[in-house]
């Protein structure tokens, strides 16, 4: 368990359980190093042959584990597996079940990849991810979406392995980053900057250059990866082509430094006040 500077019950609950059961090991950070470093720092502290995140407001079913595990020992070619989700609200009370319609089982690499990039609600971060793959990766990267760009490196290693169980309990409420900072809150603009400094505190102010700096993780990870030449173009104009689309967006996190840099306002979208805790 990797305590994020909590400021709550959660440092006495969690020595309490680790001094019962010793498999348990508890680090206590003395700051908020954010949410991103906080996940990554615990990839390199393990030595299994797979690894699975837990954010602290989601549920596991019992059965999990068990059922992520058998799909990967059944397909070796898999990096991940993951079950279906179900969203719950504060009281663990049904909200909505999520399928994916994203083709990331698919035998192509570049229809994975492709899939990761577009839309990808990336629930499958949470899932069973085996170890060595993972270590290949940047991890996430401390920008907006960073968990994305991993799932996209994850995807040209191999297909996602799908549960076709709700066993993820993802559970909803007006405190998560994702909503506060408009990211699912239709009633709000995004306001990626305020998420990129929560997902790391020491970003620059105004100046995560996420998008830019997916563009460049994901160039880095299609010429890492072990797909073919044919398929490593392929990825190469997928990329392109996101590229494009997104141009605005990139050039407006230049124009934004640009403008600070000048002491003129630039609007920050959609930002709110409230602080995030999950």
């Amino acid at each position: 368990i990797s305590d994020n500077a909590s400021n709550d019950q959660t440092e006495s609950i969690c020595r309490e359980f680790a001094a019962k059961d010793k498999r348990i090991q508890y680090i206590r950070l003395s700051e908020n190093i954010g949410a991103g470093p906080n996940f990554n720092s615990l990839v390199p502290r393990t030595c299994g042959q797979y690894f699975k995140w837990q954010a602290h407001d989601d549920i596991m079913a019992p059965t999990f584990l068990e059922r992520c595990m058998e799909l990967l020992r059944d397909d070796p070619g898999a990096s991940l597996a993951c079950p279906r989700v179900r969203f719950v609200d504060e009281q663990v009370q049904p909200v909505e079940d999520y399928i994916s319609p994203f083709k990331t089982s698919d035998d192509d690499p570049v229809v994975r990849f492709e899939q990761t990039i577009y839309g990808h609600r990336c629930f499958e971060v949470f899932g069973v991810i085996r170890s060595d793959m993972l270590k290949q990766t940047r991890l996430i990267g401390d920008y907006y979406r960073g968990d994305g760009a991993l799932l996209g490196h994850l995807a040209l290693m191999g297909k996602f392995a799908v549960v076709p169980e709700f066993l993820y309990l993802s559970r909803r409420h007006t405190e998560q980053s994702m909503y506060v900072y408009g990211v699912t809150d239709k009633a709000a603009d995004p306001d990626f900057e305020a998420y990129a400094s929560w997902f790391n505190p020491k970003l620059k102010a105004n100046q995560s250059f996420s998008f830019n700096r997916m563009f460049l993780d994901y160039l880095w990870m299609i010429q890492q990866s072990p797909v073919s030449g044919a398929n490593k173009l392929a990825c190469y104009r997928t990329i392109f082509k996101w590229l494009w689309l997104r141009r605005r967006i990139m050039l407006g996190e230049w124009k934004r430094v640009v403008y600070n840099s000048l002491g003129i306002p630039y609007r920050v979208r959609g930002a709110k006040s409230k602080a995030a805790t999950g």
